[in-house]
């Protein structure tokens, strides 16, 4: 079968987990950093699975899935949800292990760390749109197009929903082969936005 691009259901957590840990370090394998290796799908992922403000694409081969887009488009209804909904589990259950490190690694406090204090939207980054969108992939299926085409199935949702007129999404300034990758987008920096943040708008998107 060729590959495909579906919406993602709660069938695929585990999958789309496995790459998250698979990518989460600087877009390199996290499994050597964590003791929880479900710890980074607890932030990155099951959110988008989870919350009714939020939607997930995932990149399939033959049935595998091999990368993934999740986002929401109203950002700040997500942050409300996870804030509600999410967070409050996973603090209590994590919680323990700020208070007593001994038995995790840095990398598990780091991203306990921010179950206790999850990133919220910067006004200027809300004021650029109200949308958000992360997008993973398998190292293996990188460089071929896929991104595109993953980022492409985000801007024709986005597009269909009323209120949002762009996207953007978070970079690590160290990860320098995906910040080429959102240039050759057109996803570029805009006004009041930190540094680690670039958008997308809907009209200058040119899909190939």
């Amino acid at each position: 079968m060729p590959i495909s691009i579906r919406p993602a259901t709660m069938a695929d957590e585990d999958a789309m987990s496995r790459i998250c840990l698979l990518t989460a370090n600087v877009g390199t394998s996290a499994v050597d950093i964590v003791t929880f290796p479900k710890l980074p799908g607890h932030i990155y992922v099951e959110p988008y699975l989870c919350l009714q403000s939020a939607w997930a694409f995932l990149l399939v081969d033959d049935e595998k899935v091999v990368g993934y887009t999740i986002g929401a488009a109203d950002t700040r209804a997500f942050e409300k949800d996870a804030e509600d909904r999410w967070w409050p589990p996973l603090r209590e259950e994590y919680g323990k292990y700020l208070q007593d490190p001994a038995d995790v690694k840095p990398g598990d406090l780091e991203y306990i760390k921010k179950i206790f204090s999850p990133r919220i939207a910067a006004d200027a980054t809300i004021a650029f749109a109200s949308a958000h969108l992360h997008i993973n992939i398998l190292p293996e299926y990188q460089g071929k197009g896929y991104g595109r085409q993953l980022i492409g199935s985000a801007v024709r949702y986005l597009s269909s929903v009323e209120g949002p007129k762009g996207v953007w999404l978070h970079i690590n300034p160290k990860n320098t082969k995906a910040a080429a990758f959102y240039k050759r987008l057109g996803f570029k920096s805009f006004e009041g936005a930190p540094e680690e943040m670039i958008g997308l708008r809907f009209e200058d998107w040119v899909p190939k």
